[in-house]
């Protein structure tokens, strides 16, 4: 099955998180916004996509074929992301304003 959602706001990419997780229900996802957002929520759940959840947590990954470009871009977000969490938990910074 082939699913459509139009709009990635909060509630569009929820339902998008929802789809994916739910693994299996469709083949294919596809993403419309006016916006750059959507290719951001299609890429964002692209990288979410190899988790397989189970009862006691995640069960298997899948692990994406990549290019050594998409590796090394994933590898330095994920610096940036743990180092902005590290320093969150450091200053006890916590995101709201």
């Amino acid at each position: 099955m082939k699913v459509g959602v139009v709009g990635v706001g909060a509630v569009g990419a929820a339902a998008v998180l929802s789809l994916v997780e739910r693994g299996g229900m469709c083949r294919q996802i596809v993403v419309i916004d006016n916006t750059h957002r959507a290719a951001g929520v299609a890429a964002d759940m692209r990288y979410a996509a190899p988790l397989f959840p189970g009862a006691g947590g995640v069960q298997q990954m899948h692990e994406p074929a990549m290019t050594a470009d998409e590796r090394e871009a994933l590898t330095r977000s994920a610096a940036v992301l743990r180092d902005a969490a590290e320093q969150a938990i450091a200053t006890g910074t916590t995101g709201t304003t």
